[in-house]
């Protein structure tokens, strides 16, 4: 048997009735991209109301889990893609319908086990659910693992048969709970009285006006005192607190810094203020701090050792305000009255009661060097506690009491354990979403532009401003007990919508949500029938960092509620009551003690997790994994532990699950990889073979991207998909000295197809004709433009042209910190051997410094003639790609309205440089003459 009739074999279509074989499924044939990419941007397929029950990281919208559920668990049937598409797009219950009974159907005499083993907040287990199968998910953080419980499981269950809660509203309420379910019901009538009890626990700490009505929230900073005058002066960004709006003549309103003698005050005034910040940038070396009082400048170096020699103060500055006109919903603000001030600072959250054996207050240390997740502790915030003034910690401290109290009181009145328990805990998801508009890291965010010519909303900014840190600054927002963005009751109210919404869509059965280790998984061998996952993506999030700040605030209010995950110390010796960060399967930055997580740990740690995958599917499993990264090194490291698991890729399908940057996170292509056990009976092939099937496997696939509309750079991400079908086709590719070719070998080749099947539009010349950094130059700039590009996407890029990066540095490329970006000013110099790009670049500056004839004198140096289809074609190509404004555009479109011209004047820019040197040979050799 032939290479080619053993590969034809070993693809073939198994026997589904035979026990064992490993049945085809709808993901290897097909999966809805388009639909997914257009239900991403729509309230059914975006996942929004599930987002906004707890928050997580790089969460990706609901569409892609719901197709990769369905196509995975469903067998290779045209027919089921309309009923696929319709559940995608608008979650018809028709469709599910169909689809759950044809999903029985398949597996008769039992319910198929879907897992999910990186399930985060549980997308992955809430679709499984909802088509009847047991769904199964498990993560290694316990917020992770709560954020699923949530949103798969308790929301899932049908409460109808509980009794009442012993609590009744003591308002009217708000939201409109007549075709409600049971649980937001009741969701809501607890997270009322939280609130209630709050607020009569803190009111004397937030004193209302002779009204009785209370601020929304105040504005604070931090003081230091300065180095030469000795005097204390606030750290303040912005004096700006709403901006004005000319459309409904509002002035605005900002804040004024007096100085008295040796203390200062902030004054609210009118209109927009041209006051300068005491903290603000100060180029290169970040931020300093000016001194109002004597003008003198503080290094950011300073300002941060005065915080860990504990010598900051919080101040507060403003109070917040809503317009007392009925109706009218504009915030004000005001300066604090004495009372007001005396109130703010003088919380003493230590007082509150414990928390099980935990303190009231977080006094968990954030491990060292986490500066660049936990952003104050660089600034000498040292714990979980200091992360909120005095007042902020005492109000979350009560919510969390509060909840424990109210959780006991429903164990009391004989309400399940179960149901207590679940409804502790989504009052606890409400105190987590209010943490995220808490701490020194939310800032005042006034909408709109100082001229007046945008509506001036205010608003709390998130403390995660992208999903990778909590960020940090001096002058904080602290929302209070009353109605507003932020408060208790203003996130009731915004919480609750969604919930409803999540469960308008309520089918199937709960799935199970476990804190488990995916590298060392509780399930019996060949005992899953599907694994569909989303794992962590490298190095972008270091989730157990980010949400530590989230645990430590859940332990205090679920301690006796949701013990299995927050009752017990799970942590490491470097951080042993925070999460588990020893087996956190990621790439982390900083390197604190404990084990080094670099590309290596997790290349092999992400190894172990599929070997364990594959250990426990059946034979007949599939293996559906989610991924998106950037960084090609990122997919090396996830394909090369696929490949040493012992899975074959048969599928990959891209969707555009991203509409706009959201920080590092952002993903705007992710792709859904089909996966199968290889066989035993994989075949040898060559490498030379291999790299033809791989090379022709993705242009082809370029063609129906290209129909799609996908972008270039979404397309060298999914180029990864089809090359590992065929490369996994194999158990061995050899190369002719009989080594073992490298998976490298074809991720790079995969991405070089791409661009040899890209229609550059070069006036139709064979790529292959151009010199290789004139290519390398070409499709970077098609993919990139003048944009930054990370290091390890670059030396990619140059991998596919046989190039070394650092032969490109200079000639093609600058290079900063932020990684490479293309050069389209001319060399430092040029000759005959000079790329055809770098050529265009210097016709280009010609033309600006002489016109027609300094443009054919850079030819005529060059040895270019007037006919060169090549140059020609690049400095189209360099136009095409440029805005029209730009001055390399101008030139080279001037350069091309005159080809005629130059190409004239070539020949004679030639003789005139030939006779110049002549003469020069003449002066010589008089002179060399003389010296023989």
């Amino acid at each position: 048997m032939s290479i080619d009739e053993a590969n034809r074999a070993t693809c073939m279509p198994a026997d589904p009735n035979k026990a064992g074989d490993m049945r085809e499924r709808l993901i290897d044939h097909w999966f809805p991209c388009t639909t997914v990419d257009a239900a991403v941007g729509t309230p059914v397929g975006s996942g929004r109301s599930e987002k906004a029950i707890f928050p997580w990281f790089a969460s990706r919208p609901i569409a892609q889990a719901r197709a990769a559920v369905l196509t995975t668990l469903l067998p290779n049937d045209d027919g089921l893609r309309e009923f696929v598409e319709a559940a995608v797009r608008t979650g018809s219950s028709e469709a599910f319908d169909r689809l759950a009974d044809r999903i029985a159907d398949n597996y008769p005499g039992r319910t198929p086990v879907v897992i999910d083993i990186f399930s985060g907040r549980g997308i992955i287990p809430l679709e499984a659910a909802r088509v009847g199968v047991t769904a199964v998910g498990t993560d290694l953080s316990p917020v992770a693992t709560l954020a699923g419980r949530l949103l798969a499981d308790w929301a899932i269950r049908d409460w109808s048969t509980e009794p009442a809660l012993p609590f009744t509203s003591s308002q009217p309420a708000t939201f409109d709970l007549s075709s409600a379910d049971r649980l937001v019901a009741d969701a809501r009538l607890l997270h009322e009285e939280i609130g209630r009890r709050t607020r009569a626990v803190l009111s004397a700490h937030y004193p209302a006006d002779a009204n009785g009505r209370q601020p929304w929230g105040y504005l604070w900073t931090v003081s230091i005192p300065c180095d030469q005058c000795r005097r204390r002066f606030p750290l303040i960004g912005s004096f700006v607190l709403r901006h004005p709006y000319r459309r409904t003549q509002d002035e605005g309103q900002s804040m004024r810094l007096v100085l008295n003698g040796d203390a200062w005050r902030v004054e609210v005034i009118a209109g927009p203020t041209d006051a300068q910040p005491t903290y603000s940038s100060a180029g290169k070396k970040g931020k300093s701090a000016r001194c109002p009082f004597c003008n003198h400048v503080h290094t950011l170096e300073t300002v941060k050792a005065k915080g860990f020699a504990e010598q900051y103060l919080d101040e507060p500055l403003v109070a917040a305000d809503f317009a007392t006109d009925d109706g009218d919903t504009k915030k004000t603000f005001r300066v604090l009255r004495q009372d007001e001030r005396d109130a703010a600072v003088s919380a003493r959250p230590e007082l509150l009661p414990k928390a099980g054996q935990l303190s009231a207050v977080p006094d968990e240390v954030i491990p060292p060097g986490n500066v660049h997740t936990v952003q104050a502790s660089g600034y000498g915030y040292t714990n979980y506690g200091d992360l909120m003034c005095s007042r902020q910690t005492l109000l979350f401290g009560t919510l969390a009491q509060q909840i424990r109290v109210c959780h006991e009181e429903m164990l009391a009145a004989d309400i399940s354990a179960d149901y207590a328990h679940a409804l502790a805990a989504f009052a606890a998801a409400t105190l987590v979403r209010g943490l995220r508009y808490a701490t020194r890291g939310a800032m005042l965010r006034p909408h709109g532009k100082p001229d007046g010519s945008a509506q001036n909303r205010v608003q709390v900014g998130d403390i995660f401003r992208n999903e990778a840190g909590l960020s940090f600054q001096f002058d904080f927002f602290e929302t209070g007990i009353g109605q507003g963005p932020g408060t208790w009751a203003g996130l009731t109210e915004t919480g609750m919508s969604p919930l409803a919404a999540h469960l308008r869509g309520r089918r199937g059965r709960p799935a199970r949500l476990r804190r488990e280790n995916a590298m060392a998984l509780p399930f019996r061998d060949g005992t899953v029938d599907a694994i569909v996952t989303d794992p962590p993506y490298y190095d972008m999030i270091e989730y157990s960092d980010a949400s530590d700040f989230f645990y430590v605030w859940l332990r205090r209010a679920l301690v006796d509620a949701q013990p299995d995950l927050f009752a017990e110390t799970i942590g490491t010796e470097i951080a042993p009551d925070l999460q588990n960060k020893d087996d956190e399967i990621i790439v982390r930055r900083v390197f604190n003690g404990g084990v080094r997580h670099d590309r290596e740990f997790y290349e092999r740690s992400l190894s172990r997790a599929f070997h364990e995958a594959r250990r426990v599917l059946r034979s007949d499993g599939h293996l559906v994994v989610v991924f998106g990264h950037s960084d090609p090194d990122a997919w090396l490291r996830l394909l090369g532990a696929l490949h040493d698991a012992g899975f074959v890729v048969t599928s990959a399908w891209p969707s555009r699950t991203e509409t706009s940057n959201t920080g590092v996170a952002s993903i705007k292509v992710t792709v859904t990889i089909g996966c199968r056990v290889a066989t035993s009976q994989r075949p040898v092939a060559t490498a030379a073979q291999v790299d033809r099937e791989v090379a022709t496997a993705v242009k082809a696939a370029v063609k129906q991207w290209d129909a799609d509309g996908l972008a270039l750079t979404d397309q060298l991400m999914a180029a990864y998909g089809p090359a590992m079908e065929v490369y996994g086709r194999y158990s061995s590719v050899l190369l002719p000295n009989g080594e073992q070719a490298s998976l490298d070998r074809y991720l790079t080749l995969a991405r070089s197809s791409v661009r040899d099947a890209t229609a550059l539009k070069l006036d139709q010349l064979p790529l292959e004709t151009f010199d290789a950094p004139t290519r390398f130059a070409v499709f970077w700039q098609r993919l990139y433009g003048r944009t930054d590009v990370p290091k390890g996407e670059a030396r990619f890029l140059a991998q596919a042209d046989n190039l070394r990066l650092e032969d490109m540095r200079g000639a093609l490329l600058t290079e900063s910190r932020s990684g490479f970006k293309l050069r389209l000013d001319p060399p430092d110099s040029f000759s005959d051997r000079s790329s055809t790009f770098e050529i265009a670049r210097v016709v280009a500056k010609a033309w600006e410094e002489g016109g027609t004839e300094a443009v054919a004198a850079v030819l005529a140096k060059a040895d270019r003639q007037a006919n060169d289809a090549h140059l020609w074609a690049v400095v189209a190509e360099i136009v095409r790609q440029l805005p029209a404004s730009d001055p390399v555009a101008k030139a080279l479109t001037a350069v091309q309205r005159n080809a005629g011209t130059i190409g004239t004047m070539i020949q004679y820019a030639a003789v005139a440089a030939e006779k110049e040197a002549d003469a020069q040979a003449q002066m010589v050799l008089p002179f060399e003459e003389e010296l023989s």
